[in-house]
């Protein structure tokens, strides 16, 4: 179109040539070409200044022909513009204006004579490659022209409603869709002063019921949606013009709607994944709207002729989803176990697929299993949310499928973990099932649980030593049964008291009133001052310890054990004295015994099972206390974390404890192997004896005690380890399989360390 005030600077041939202002200082060049010219032939302008950026479109003509557009940026001054059909034809020439001085762009202009492929094709470049390319999102003058090139294609858009708002900020919106327009790639938002494209959080209806299929949208909004809202729905085939229908804005309330929707599967899943990705809010109100109306649980009963299957684990986790159950199948019927994904896809449980005997308590001499127990792994790309009833399907042979559902299963990372635990009976458990099941899961939930846990606070009884030489760290775990005998052997030994800095971290903050009243009396009953550090979950051994340490300011640091008993005074200043002497000494540990005197601890080394893991000994274990070859000091492979002695700057340089093993075990021989690993070797000293009582209180935690989390936890201790400790154990071969002791030799140690 024209400006009139430049109507003369155009030739008069030219009247297939507009140059108008779309918005701000944005031109647009539209050249109606005739319809003897070829679709394919390439139409080019030419300026005599430079146009950057200069995008171009060509559209067909609905009685033949082509019309081409171009958008620029206007300059200051005027331009001369040369429009070239090729060689053989036309060529026109025209005059750039600066914007101000160039008439409106006529949106009845531009799509006059424009078949509905067209239009749509004009449309898609607008909201896209126009919007993008000049930055025009928020300007208000593009984005009423958007609409009403959108309102000329569909001049009275199909309603969209409002569901309401889930969490505040984003409003689920409900319309539908015609199946021909094909899977939906792009949605755009058009208002009275921006255009967006939208986040890809929509979710289409399985079912067409009607003609239509039902979409519902999340839109993100920190504003009411206002009633100029239109949404502009990109598909395979076409576009989809929605308008929010009149007075919807507002007045929907999601939980009212909900409780009618809440058995749509895929919407459901939907909005789980989507709201889970909302930090704070989201992810609360994504399992309070499942909590609140939680699926039916299915399962297919036992069955002496047909098959019978039940899915009683089923965590979504991020990389992927852990389920477990039984199938009972007398009759050679079954063929596989599927889950149904959100977007409609059936994936079997295969290959990460572990079977087992199972038992469901149903025979009636109460021996040997009825059923076939399974656990399964199955990865997936997108994350499902907190999705606490995902849905699975038993398929037959024959093709017939009939629904699986869970119960409601657990989304607290420490109650995943103990479902986990439980999962396989730990006399079936085998390599395969941790390094292809297993292993993914308890990763990640390690993983989530170690983000979630942190110093609750910190308490200190007296006034603590301003430059101690050592630093004593115990983690606390429920068990508080010799905490005073302890503390009345620290408090009566001299040197302890005026170079050490005495530090509990309390891992069980429910017990927190109790501790702090035993350790309140204990303080003023000898005055020993100390700092009690509380963690504000139970985050394991390794975690509590770390923690300590992260609090600790001495030179040297001492892992003890609540259960571990001096036997008498100057243990502390004779395990650490080694490390002040001998450079290359990276960690020490004393000899420890059982409350009857035998031997508990006299070094650690590995020694293979029957399957080929490496599991932890201790050197002459049960043996009487004064065994002569356990009254040896010598180099050893590792010490235990009863009582482990080392530089707080070596402990700091290898990380200190490594945090994915599972409630508290081979943290200690992983970090001696550490240490060994940066040039270090381990020591045993006999001369210094403590009382250890030993796992008193890990014995507590029935999980560790089923076995599975040792067996994980061995199995992932050689997996990491495997190479080294083979050929650290050639050099004590004879010592573990003999019990036999040579002699400390300082040569032989630094090779060690080498």
């Amino acid at each position: 179109m024209l400006n009139l005030d430049h109507s003369t600077d155009i030739a008069d041939d030219t009247e297939s040539v507009s140059i108008s202002r779309l918005c701000a200082d944005i031109a647009v060049v539209i050249w109606d070409l005739p319809g003897a010219m070829r679709a394919s032939t390439k139409c080019t302008l030419e300026a005599s200044d430079q146009l950057v950026p200069l995008v171009s479109l060509n559209i067909p003509l609905e009685t033949g022909g082509q019309r081409v557009l171009w958008a620029m940026r206007t300059k200051d001054q005027p331009i001369n513009l040369t429009l070239s059909a090729g060689s053989l034809g036309p060529t026109e020439q025209a005059v750039l204006y600066p914007a101000d001085e160039l008439a409106s762009f006529d949106v009845n202009s531009a799509v006059n004579n424009l078949s509905a492929a067209g239009h749509i094709k004009l449309l898609n470049n607008v909201l896209s490659t126009w919007r993008t390319t000049f930055r025009l999102s928020q300007n208000q003058i593009f984005a009423g022209v958007a609409r009403e090139i959108t309102l000329a294609l569909t001049p009275e858009p199909r309603p969209v409603r409002s569901c309401g708002q889930p969490i505040d900020g984003q409003y689920l919106l409900e319309t539908v869709i015609d199946p021909v327009l094909g899977d939906v790639s792009t949605i755009y938002a058009i208002s009275a002063a921006s255009v967006t494209a939208l986040p890809a959080k929509f979710v289409m209806g399985s079912q067409i019921k009607r003609g239509g299929q039902s979409c519902h949208l999340l839109v993100e909004s920190a504003r009411s949606l206002p009633q100029s809202f239109h949404l502009v729905l990109c598909g395979k085939n076409g576009v989809a013009v929605r308008k929010l229908a009149d007075g919807d804005s507002q007045q929907a309330d999601f939980e009212k709607w909900w409780a009618k929707r809440h058995g749509d599967m895929d919407l459901r899943e939907f909005l789980i994944r989507e709201l889970a990705q909302v930090t704070g809010a989201g992810l609360a109100t994504a399992i309070d709207m499942q909590t609140r109306a939680p699926l039916t649980v299915r399962q297919i009963a036992k069955s002496a002729t047909h098959p019978a299957a039940e899915i009683d684990l089923a965590l979504a986790l991020d990389g992927g989803l852990l389920v477990g159950g039984w199938t009972h199948d007398p009759a050679a019927m079954l063929s596989r176990i599927e889950y149904l994904s959100e977007n409609g896809s059936i994936l079997p449980l295969q290959p990460n697929f572990y079977k087992f005997p199972g038992k469901t308590g149903e025979r009636e001499d109460g021996f040997g299993a009825d059923v076939t127990g399974f656990v399964a792994w199955l990865p997936q790309s997108k994350n499902l949310g907190p999705l606490l009833q995902p849905r699975f399907q038993m398929r037959l042979v024959s093709g017939a499928t009939s629904s699986l559902i869970p119960p409601l299963q657990p989304f607290e990372a420490s109650a995943q973990r103990n479902r986990i635990l439980r999962s396989v009976p730990p006399q079936h458990a085998r390599d395969q099932v941790f390094e292809n099941i297993l292993a993914p899961a308890l990763q990640e939930v390690e993983h989530k649980l170690g983000k979630t846990v942190k110093i609750a606070d910190t308490k200190d009884y007296g006034v603590l030593p301003d430059n101690p030489v050592v630093s004593i760290v115990i983690p606390l775990y429920r068990n508080l049964d010799f905490l005073r005998f302890q503390f009345s052997a620290m408090a009566t030994d001299p040197w302890l008291v005026d170079n050490a800095e005495l530090i509990f971290v309390l891992d069980s903050p429910e017990i927190q009133d109790d501790t702090e009243h035993m350790l309140g009396g204990l303080h003023i009953l000898h005055g020993l001052p100390f700092r009690l550090v509380t963690m504000n979950r139970n985050s394991g051994y390794a975690r509590a310890c770390n923690a300590g340490a992260g609090v600790a300011t001495g030179t040297m640091i001492v892992m003890l054990n609540s259960d571990v008993v001096p036997c008498a005074n100057g243990w502390l200043q004779a395990l650490i004295q080694p490390l002040l002497d001998q450079k290359k000494l990276g960690a020490i540990g004393p000899r420890l015994l059982f409350e009857d005197g035998s031997l508990q601890h006299a070094g650690l080394y590995f020694a293979r099972d029957q399957k080929g893991v490496w599991l932890n000994h201790h050197f002459y274990k049960g043996m009487p206390g004064a065994y002569a070859p356990a009254r040896v000091g010598r180099t050893v492979p590792g010490v235990t974390g009863a009582c482990l002695v080392t530089r707080k700057d070596i402990y700091d340089l290898v990380g200190g404890f490594t945090e994915d093993y599972i409630i508290g075990d081979y943290e200690d021989s992983d970090l001696c192997l550490k240490i060994r690993q940066i040039g270090f070797h381990i020591a045993y000293e006999p001369d210094v004896s403590l009382y250890h009582f030993e796992r008193r209180s890990i014995r507590r935690s029935a999980d560790y005690m089923r076995g599975l989390a040792s067996q994980y936890n061995s199995w992932l201790h050689t997996k990491r380890w495997n190479d080294d400790i083979t050929e650290l154990m050639s050099t004590y071969l004879d010592e573990a399989t003999e019990d036999t002791v040579a002699p400390y030799i300082v040569g032989k140690s630094e090779r060690s360390a080498a």
